[in-house]
């Protein structure tokens, strides 16, 4: 189980979420900064962090994952989750994984794609280290993965092609959990100092 002191602060309380993630490396800032473009990139965003841009892809994401994850429910012991939570080891390692299950030894991903990935081997190789990630934040041991296809709406929206996500269940990898840490640790020591 997650200790409750590793349960930092719910993204529904948008602006401070953002504050408290952009003291610490995420899934997301992991994943992206395995090459030098990457790295500087993330760099940038923790120099001057700012809301995370919205675009309809990603609204249309947002929309849903709460359909997907109670859809992921009829089969599983999970809930919807919110809270970005900290590592065991360092508090400035977080992730905010979409699911976790009532003994915290399962967590959820959740994408919308517009393509069909077909199996995990398929899925982009960050979104792959998302999931590593969070397991090794967390401490879970495997992280149900799930992703709904998008298709084109009547009115030029996006629908879902398919009544239900497909899904796969991702056991931890430790070498790319090592990746990972390798990468975090090289983001928190070169990031810059906060403003006075």
């Amino acid at each position: 189980m997650i200790d409750q002191s590793r349960f930092l602060v719910q993204s529904s309380n948008y602006e401070e979420w953002l504050k408290v993630r952009a003291a610490g490396v995420t899934a997301t800032m992991v994943s992206k900064a395995f090459d030098d473009k990457g790295f500087s990139e993330v760099l940038a965003q923790m120099a001057d962090p700012t809301p995370i841009a919205d675009n309809a892809y990603m609204a249309f994401g947002r929309d849903q994952e709460p359909h997907i994850i109670d859809k992921l429910k009829e089969r599983f012991d999970i809930d919807g989750n919110d809270w970005l939570i900290a590592s065991e080891d360092a508090e400035w390692r977080m992730a905010t994984p979409d699911g976790l299950s009532a003994d915290h030894g399962t967590i959820v991903e959740v994408k919308t794609t517009g393509r069909d990935w077909g199996r995990y081997d398929w899925v982009p190789i960050h979104y792959q280290r998302q999931v590593q990630w969070q397991l090794y934040v967390t401490g879970a041991e495997e992280c149900i993965f799930a992703w709904m296809l998008r298709e084109a709406a009547p009115d030029k929206s996006f629908q879902p092609a398919w009544p239900g996500p497909k899904y796969v269940t991702v056991k931890r990898q430790q070498r790319m959990i090592d990746s990972c840490i390798e990468v975090a640790e090289k983001l928190h020591e070169a990031r810059p100092a906060p403003a006075v």
